[in-house]
């Protein structure tokens, strides 16, 4: 009898996990994994070791630890890559051949994206952090969070539109990052917006939460910290690629031809 319970128990379990496989499609896949790579997935707190071609649906986090880098190519194309010591999650994530809503979070750490050009205006691509929340209409950029949640924006093809965080105004729900286990959810941004034209650099400035939006063109940075100030400059790209990480970067988007 206990064997016949055991039994029927394992194939319950077993159709709750097919179940919940079903419902919910992957968003793409994990492209390159380079040595300590580990994804979390939503309502979980177990670590899984990434590995190549491995799906990644919303709600995953994808954590790097030291000398670990990790590349996602979503359906679309789009590819987002994550430096050493980064934690990264798929928010709320549709995505098709043709079509993208994205919303992703950078607690810490690096992240460089190639994102296809978005024509349609009910299609968007945003990064967030603890500082600042990234539109993406189509672009080549990076983005750095320290720990202390100070980000830094480059951008290298295209133009990205900068906003900062704000609890007041339902931007994101989330303080300072947490570590590696401990993040909170993240609630959907403002909605969508079309990118307008470049503006010209700014110098620093100390302004309130609600201000200002930036739009930042090629070869040019923004510098966004905790309490809603920013530096918004020129950067020299001689040498930024100097950056082992750039220099990784660049030579897999020339290998996906990017």
């Amino acid at each position: 009898m206990n064997r016949l319970i055991r039994s029927v128990l394992l194939a319950l379990v077993g159709t709750v996990v097919i179940f919940v496989g079903a419902a919910q499609e992957p968003v793409g896949k994990i492209t390159f994994p380079l040595n300590r790579v580990f994804v979390i997935r939503a309502g979980s707190s177990q670590l899984q070791m990434a590995h190549f071609n491995m799906d990644v649906f919303p709600g995953d986090k994808i954590e790097t630890r030291k000398e670990s880098r990790c590349e996602i190519t979503l359906k679309n194309g789009d590819v987002i890559r994550i430096d050493e010591n980064s934690i990264y999650t798929l928010e709320e994530v549709v995505v098709t051949e043709q079509n993208v809503k994205a919303e992703s979070f950078l607690s810490v750490g690096k992240l460089w994206s190639t994102v296809r050009k978005i024509f349609s205006k009910d299609d968007y691509f945003k990064v967030k952090s603890p500082s600042a929340v990234i539109a993406v209409r189509g672009t080549i950029y990076r983005i750095d969070v320290e720990p202390d949640s100070t980000t830094q924006l480059r951008v290298y093809d295209g133009a990205v539109e900068v906003k900062p965080y704000n609890p007041s105004m339902g931007m994101q729900e989330q303080g300072p990052q947490e570590k590696a286990g401990g993040e909170k959810q993240v609630k959907p941004a403002w909605p969508p917006q079309d990118v307008s034209g470049p503006t010209d650099v700014a110098g620093p400035r100390d302004v309130s939460m609600e201000e200002w939006l930036e739009i930042i063109k090629a070869q040019q940075q923004i510098v966004v910290r905790p309490d809603g100030s920013y530096e918004k400059s020129e950067f020299d790209p001689v040498q930024d690629a100097k950056s082992d990480w750039v220099q990784w970067n660049k030579k897999r988007d020339a290998l996906l031809q990017r």
